[in-house]
């Protein structure tokens, strides 16, 4: 090593002194050198999981299905297989186009796989299948009854192809309680086909440390949920399990059998049942590198599973009052997984409570359980508990929710984003009388507005430059309310707003007032963006729009009309500055602090001609530019003045009281 480290020293040497002659006498770089694009490309070893080449469209496939022996196989079902990651249409689609902020694109799911070509050989067990213009060829498989299929990668059309099928081999299972011996009908099996590996035992609890070059590519294990979604219900007779895995499930007698199966993969087995804890069936002790189980051809092996019954937690949902809530969904997920099977780190255990609130999750293992409650009402509540509780007891909220379907929207069909605001409408309501909620919008036109305090409301909702009138709805405590709101083309609303002095105002809060039906009846509350409003999805009617900001005067615009599709453009409204009055501590004629018999009070008058009452003198008092009176009295002592204030100044307001 250290001869190594003393050569590469020189070479950095030898390169740099050379480089420094070349620049002493004037030398000319070296020319760029040319590389030849024509060469092939290089390819990688054919047991690589990926391939240099990029595979091509279209195109033709051929070849010969034969056995292990070269026989040819009459009737084999040839199939090419096509990756689909998503076409350049597919990711252009709306390019150039004003984008909608609140729609959610579906973005196309990368690396699923689909037919891209079908065909059965002849007699000679010869196939020739023109693959689909849009599909990007990645295998070509083979499938024949009594026999197990065989995958090639392919990166280009080709003639040559040949697919040797092997004789099938199956799994007879027999499923049984570990401690009675008892069948367990019922149970559920995920079968995993996966690229063969060698057991490497370098410790206890060790996975993922394998030989993965000693074996073969199995190709089969590379297509992922296309096992479980297409080939599964072709080849095994089973239905779709939407997932890499072929799913079975025990007859009466805890038995169950599947083929055809093949040496090129390796097997898991993963069974569950409600009742029992998932149990690793390939280590020997439960925490060293399992050994799958490997089929030879035509090999057929008979073996039995055994189920150990697991540990469960039991309790009740209550509200708030002590009585039981039914149907609230349940999921118990294992928070720690050391030494466990690895389906209790990714997979949950369901239940739902009975009318009584009571709930029952079985087959768990040892340690802390993060356990989830949902219901519309409250939406969802985590806790943690740990196995083997028996009374756990959960209060809830005495939440509502609504459920509202949109009519007539033109955006029908989409996901995406609409805003639902709601007015309290109760006179003892405790709580604030406007509540905006952001909800998503599903494809049926549906949505869920969760965790609502009990009590009638006005709602109405706005979905980008749609709206609808205003409903009245009744939330009720631990009940799903549906609703429906008519929904058209709302107008759009514009307004900037500016100070007495001609700056812009920023930010500004509104709130915009119905004066539908002779009633004012506020609509939602706005913030502007760089001093402007801009409200779209408002519904045709009458308003108007009441705009504050911190420091300044609220005001009102004038009423205006909203039409369908139309913009409303009120133009500037100006929001003019507080003054400031501060009253000071009374003094006599001679300036000094006057002597006061009784409680001193202290109002003020502003341009609206009320009296308001001052209790903190000394402190800025903000009060509309204008004349303003202020008086003061105690006991017999009175004092009454009026000055002019000034937009963003401070008057002082001295009290004097003669004799005093």
């Amino acid at each position: 090593m250290q001869r190594l480290q003393t050569l590469a020293v020189a070479l950095a040497a030898l390169v740099g002194l050379a480089a420094l002659l070349w620049i002493l006498l004037g030398g000319q770089p070296p020319p760029e050198p040319v590389y030849d694009l024509r060469e092939a490309p290089v390819r990688v070893a054919p047991d690589d999981l990926h391939s240099a080449e990029r595979p091509t469209s279209g195109g033709v496939y051929g070849g010969r299905v034969l056995t292990l022996e070269g026989v040819p196989i009459h009737g084999a079902r040839v199939l090419l297989v096509a990756y689909q990651g998503g076409q350049p249409d597919v990711l252009a689609q709306g390019a150039g186009a004003d984008p909608d902020p609140d729609a959610l694109p579906d973005i196309p799911v990368v690396g699923g796989y689909d037919i891209g070509g079908e065909e059965a050989t002849d007699a000679d067990g010869r196939f020739r299948i023109a693959a689909d213009g849009q599909s990007t060829i990645t295998r070509v498989l083979a499938y024949h009854q009594g026999h197990f299929l065989s995958v090639v990668e392919v990166t280009r059309p080709r003639e040559d192809l040949e697919l040797r099928l092997q004789p099938a081999g199956r799994v007879i299972g027999r499923v049984v309680d570990d401690e009675t011996g008892e069948p367990i009908p019922g149970a559920l099996i995920d079968l995993y086909l996966q690229q063969k590996v060698d057991k490497v035992p370098d410790g206890i609890g060790t996975y993922g440390v394998v030989r993965r070059k000693t074996h073969e590519t199995a190709w089969l294990a590379t297509l992922g949920r296309f096992i479980g979604k297409t080939l599964g219900p072709r080849i095994w007779n089973v239905s779709d399990s939407t997932s890499e895995a072929l799913k079975l499930r025990t007859d009466k007698n805890g038995r169950f059998e599947i083929g055809p199966l093949g040496d090129s993969v390796q097997l898991e087995f993963v069974i569950t049942h409600t009742a029992y804890k998932w149990v690793d069936f390939d280590s020997k002790d439960g925490t060293t590198t399992p050994e799958r189980l490997v089929v030879k051809p035509g090999e057929t092996i008979e073996r039995e599973f055994r189920l150990k019954r697991g540990l469960h937690v039991a309790g009740q949902v209550v509200d708030e009052e002590g009585k039981g809530v039914p149907d609230v969904f349940i999921k118990v997920q294992s928070i720690s997984a050391y030494y466990r099977h690895w389906w209790y780190v990714h997979k949950w255990r369901f239940a739902r409570t009975d009318a009584d609130g009571r709930f029952r999750v079985d087959g768990l293992a040892l340690g802390s359980q993060q356990i989830v409650f949902q219901h519309p009402t409250f939406h969802e509540i985590t806790e943690a508990v740990e196995a083997g509780t028996e009374d756990f007891l959960v209060v809830i909220e005495r939440f509502g929710a609504l459920q509202g379907r949109l009519d007539g929207i033109a955006s029908a069909g989409e996901r995406r984003r609409i805003r639902v605001m709601f007015e309290a409408l109760d006179e003892n309501y405790d709580g604030p009388r406007q509540i905006q909620r952001s909800e998503l919008l599903d494809a049926g036109g549906t949505f869920l507005v969760s965790r609502l305090t009990p009590g009638k409301y006005r709602a109405w909702v706005t979905a980008g430059q749609e709206s609808s009138q205003p409903i009245e709805v009744e939330i009720k405590a631990l009940e799903l309310t549906g609703a429906i709101f008519e929904v058209g083309t709302g107008g759009t609303l514009l307004l900037r707003v500016m100070d007495d002095r001609g700056g812009v105002v920023d930010p500004a809060n509104g709130r915009l007032v119905s004066l539908a039906e002779g009633r004012q009846r506020s609509l939602g509350s706005y913030v502007s963006r760089e001093g402007e409003f801009s409200v779209e999805g408002i519904a045709p009617g009458r308003y108007l729009l009441e705009v504050s900001s911190s420091g300044r005067i609220p005001t009102a615009s004038e009423p205006f009309e909203v039409s369908a599709g139309r913009v409303t453009n009120l133009g500037a409204l100006t929001l003019r500055r507080f003054g400031f009055l501060r009253v000071g501590l009374p003094v006599n004629e001679r300036g000094r602090p006057a002597k006061l018999a009784e409680d001193l009070i202290i109002e003020v008058r502003t341009a609206d001609g009320v009296w308001q009452r001052v209790y903190n003198v000394g402190t800025d008092l903000a009060v509309p530019p204008g004349a303003v009176t202020y008086r003061a009295r105690s006991g017999a002592l009175t004092f009454e003045e009026t000055v002019e204030i000034v937009p963003g100044e401070t008057r002082e307001a001295p009290i004097v009281f003669e004799g005093g």
